[in-house]
């Protein structure tokens, strides 16, 4: 089946609301750089380091169920320890406390994998009341040095308060039947835990910020893989409040590198996320397997939340990336392979909060669904929603493309035909470009976005102008 270009019209109902054939404008491509507001550490950019460390070299070694950093006089700077010769049963931290300058290290130590393994526990390692510090496997043993495991609740929950903390090499697992837990990695302060203080509509009572999840191995979760934000933007009445509470904001975000298999809910969920936010090089590949249908997407960019999602692989599962965020949106170099839902999907609602005068760009993404429809972009508020460069397969489809929003389009290829792309090789999830691909030099150049590589840091264009998709086909 020949694809269709940029006009929806021919793919879809002609009641169905699509106005896709307006171009960008220089105003708007000036003000809207993909770089503003992201200033990346250079040293989140660099491979796994190990860093193994004796356990009589630590400040402490953790040898009960509790470590209060008030009470062992734990200091900004020092190095509390998980000796890989025990096997802990639930861990709660509190009162752990550094300074920006002086984190305190939290890691395994005598070059052995530290398993956290709790019999019977409502969750595995939690931290309260802390700030910070860094949770890290990095001291030997291999890539993960601290294994975490649960039957119940947050493999690991950064809760009550806590904030400015880092989690790295650390494999979460639930991987026998009885032993899936919930969420992997938890991250919120449930407005339930100050009523008071969390009735504050301008989120400004308390502020989670400067958080960094990288490099961590999560698999085989009952519920979400990363759980990040209590969501609810627009305010409710928790079930331990008398009146209503907003969620906290969470300020500078860094997610990447994580590697996310077979969860029964989403592979990651981030809400409240509202600035300098910054989502990319995930691996996430089974997701949604209890397909519940409203948890069951890959990359659930969730309400109250902004910032940059790129160059995640995402693979297996319902909708591949969902969208109920505010706005000021950059989704790009992505890859989606074999969403048994929509592919995108772009939601609204009265519990869904946009900008007036924000922005969705949606640039150079590869999407392939195996359901009936593989995009839609619900309502028309948040401001403009930019199309650019991507490709559509749905080989399933009835329709490829549903009713939505007016969205500014260039350059897309909508089609069921899944090997019109000539990608490489499809059935082993390579979906770059074979040299006689129609997608090369098909695209519209996009570097006044900021967007000046593929997924894999391939420049663009590497031709006559950009190829559509998330890879830039490059001569051997």
């Amino acid at each position: 089946m020949k694809p269709t270009y940029t006009n929806l019209w021919a793919l879809i109902c002609p009641l169905i609301i699509f106005q896709l054939l307006f171009s960008c404008n220089e105003s708007d491509i000036e003000s809207q750089n993909l770089d503003e507001d992201i200033q990346l550490d250079e040293d989140n950019e660099t491979p796994i380091v190990i860093e193994p460390i004796a356990c009589d070299e630590c400040t402490y070694v953790v040898n009960s169920w509790k470590t209060d950093g008030e009470e062992l006089n734990i200091k900004p700077g020092d190095t509390i320890c998980l000796d890989g010769n025990i096997e802990y049963n639930n861990l709660l931290f509190t009162n752990i406390k550094g300074t920006s300058e002086k984190p305190i290290i939290i890691k395994n130590c005598d070059g052995k994998v530290a398993f956290v393994n709790p019999a019977n526990s409502a969750y595995g390692v939690k931290f309260q009341h802390s700030n910070n510090f860094k949770f890290t496997g990095n001291g030997g043993g291999g890539d993960y040095g601290i294994k975490v495991s649960t039957e119940k609740g947050f493999f690991i929950s950064m809760q009550t308060f806590t904030t400015d903390f880092e989690i790295a090499n650390i494999e979460v697992t639930g991987k026998s039947a009885n032993r899936s837990g919930f969420a992997g990695i938890g991250i919120k302060t449930s407005p339930y835990e100050d009523c008071d203080l969390f009735r504050d509509p301008t989120r400004t009572a308390w502020i989670m910020k400067n958080i960094i999840v990288r490099d961590n191995y999560i698999h085989d979760v009952d519920g979400e893989g990363l759980y990040i934000g209590h969501g609810f933007y627009n305010g409710r009445t928790e079930s331990d409040c008398t009146e209503k509470t907003y969620s906290h904001a969470i300020k500078n975000v860094r997610i990447f590198n994580n590697k996310i298999e077979n969860t029964g809910y989403d592979g990651i969920q981030i809400k409240n996320s509202n600035e300098n936010v910054a989502v990319y090089n995930n691996f996430i590949n089974g997701y949604g397997k209890k397909r519940s249908g409203a948890h069951d997407e890959g990359l659930y960019i969730g309400d109250g939340t902004t910032g940059k999602f790129y160059n995640n692989l995402v693979i297996d599962g319902g909708t591949g990336i969902q969208v109920h965020g505010m706005g000021n949106l950059d989704i790009y170099n992505n890859v989606i392979i074999d969403a048994y839902d929509y592919a995108f999907f772009g939601a609204s609602g009265t519990t869904v909060y946009r900008f007036p005068d924000g922005y969705f760009n949606i640039f150079n993404n590869t999407f392939h669904s195996t359901g009936e429809r593989a995009f839609a972009f619900f309502s028309e508020d948040g401001g403009v929603k930019r199309l650019n460069n991507n490709i559509f397969v749905a080989p399933n489809a009835t329709e490829i493309a549903r009713k939505g929003a007016t969205l500014d389009s260039l350059n897309n290829i909508f089609t069921k035909d899944l090997s019109y792309a000539k990608f490489v090789d499809f059935d082993n999830n390579n979906l770059k470009l074979s040299q006689d691909s129609p997608l090369i030099d098909a695209g519209s150049n996009l570097s006044d976005f900021g967007l000046e590589d593929d997924i894999n840091g391939v420049l663009r264009p590497q031709g006559k102008s950009y190829d559509i998709g998330a890879y830039e086909y490059k001569l051997p």
